[in-house]
């Protein structure tokens, strides 16, 4: 009888083959990793602060030095203001001698009120606007309050003024301006019309408080959406957005990449600018109706100072 051959099994005894295969999985898989790693590496930006406020408008002064003035102050942009010493006061009630200065501010497009950062939104409530300034005076560095009961006359300039256009007062909140156009609700009594008079080239108001003053009208809608935002190839902290109605002129401004309430059906452009740590301009641009609650995925593309300054005269 023939015994059963045995079979033969191979082993392999070279300990450079655990090796090499060993190595070679560690290397895909190091491989895989980063790449994984890559991909979730964004774009970042240094704050836009310092690009926005080289652009923005410039503060106006002027020297006042007699009580008999014969004409209004007129600012860069056809704001007309006519204002006394005899109305102002220090904060502590004291009477103010001459001279003293009045410095003024005019943002009129939605390029000047983006540059400046100022958006026309009333506690989440979207106000269409013909206009904003800023009119504050001084005396030796102090800032200078209107009397009770006083007020200073003002035109801001249209060629097409509506009737319906109410004076709002801006009052500083933690990240921005807020306005109301209660006055009582900022301490300041008075029996002046909260409303716009119309002329053929402006709007004439008699104003009770010094500093930033809107012309506008609460446009908000009985249904309204959100729009958030958000990136896989960028991080938007340091990323401004601004969303632009061309119908009521309404600038808004998002913070914490969350808009405030936008009425159905509005249709809006939304203007992105960043800045990163070498000094290049990035922008994003995007227009729709919106008719939802909505995340917009947000693509940063480099771009140059002269193309934003277009981009925000197109709006």
């Amino acid at each position: 009888m023939h015994k059963p051959e045995k079979t033969m099994i191979m082993k392999t005894e070279n300990p450079l083959i655990y090796i090499l295969v060993a190595a070679t999985i560690l290397v895909i898989y190091t491989a895989c990793k980063k790449d994984r790693i890559e991909e979730r590496v964004l774009n970042t930006y240094e704050s836009p602060n310092n690009y926005l406020d080289s652009k923005k408008e410039a503060e106006q002064e002027f020297e006042i030095t007699s009580d008999s003035s014969s004409g209004p102050i007129i600012g860069n942009q056809g704001t007309h203001i006519w204002g006394g010493r005899t109305c102002l006061m220090y904060p502590n009630g004291d009477s103010v001698t001459l001279p003293f200065t009045v410095k003024l501010v005019e943002l009129y497009t939605p390029k000047q009120m983006i540059y400046y950062q100022m958006p026309t939104v009333a506690s989440d409530t979207i106000l269409e606007t013909d206009g904003e300034i800023r009119l504050r005076a001084f005396k030796n560095g102090t800032e200078l309050l209107l009397k009770p009961g006083c007020s200073w006359s003002i035109k801001m300039p249209n060629t097409t003024p509506e009737n319906y256009m109410r004076i709002f007062y801006g009052f500083q909140t933690a990240n921005y301006v807020n306005w109301t156009d209660n006055p009582a609700s900022l301490g300041v009594t008075t029996s002046f019309s909260p409303i716009f008079a119309t002329t053929t080239d402006g709007y004439l108001a008699s104003i009770v408080k010094l500093g930033w003053i809107n012309c506008d009208f609460k446009q908000g809608g009985s249904t309204n959406y959100q729009l958030t935002f958000a990136s896989s190839t960028d991080n938007l902290t340091n990323v401004a957005i601004f969303i632009y109605f061309p119908a009521t002129k309404t600038v808004m401004q998002v913070y914490n990449m969350a808009s405030g309430s936008i009425p159905t059906g509005a249709a809006v452009k939304i203007v992105a600018i960043a800045v990163n740590t070498s000094g290049q301009l990035f922008s994003y641009y995007h227009n729709l109706t919106v008719s939802a609650t909505a995340q917009l995925e947000v693509t940063m593309t480099a771009t140059t100072d002269p193309a934003i300054e277009a981009l925000l005269n197109s709006l």
